[in-house]
């Protein structure tokens, strides 16, 4: 792997930790104004968000996982091999 393509995994890997770190905060200021936060009902919360977001992952990876496997199934007329003429 060339350093380059090191520095995009590593993006990649990070970006959600980043996103669920900032967008933590709300909550945390939130308790500052002497408001009472339901500890269980955020959590209830996050856990609703994050469940809603894995299944649309999964169902983009699984809609294409079964995109690839039916273009390049072997019945396909495309992926026949063809006679050679004249042999």
């Amino acid at each position: 792997m060339s350093p380059r393509s090191n520095i995009w995994l590593i993006l990649l890997l990070f970006s959600p930790l980043v996103v669920i770190v900032l967008s933590s905060f709300d909550n945390v200021f939130a308790q500052e104004s002497e408001e009472f936060v339901i500890r269980r009902v955020e959590i209830w919360a996050l856990f609703y968000r994050l469940m809603v977001a894995a299944f649309v992952v999964g169902a983009v990876v699984q809609g294409a996982i079964v995109y690839v496997c039916w273009r390049f199934r072997e019945s396909h007329k495309k992926n026949r091999l063809r006679e050679i003429e004249g042999v």
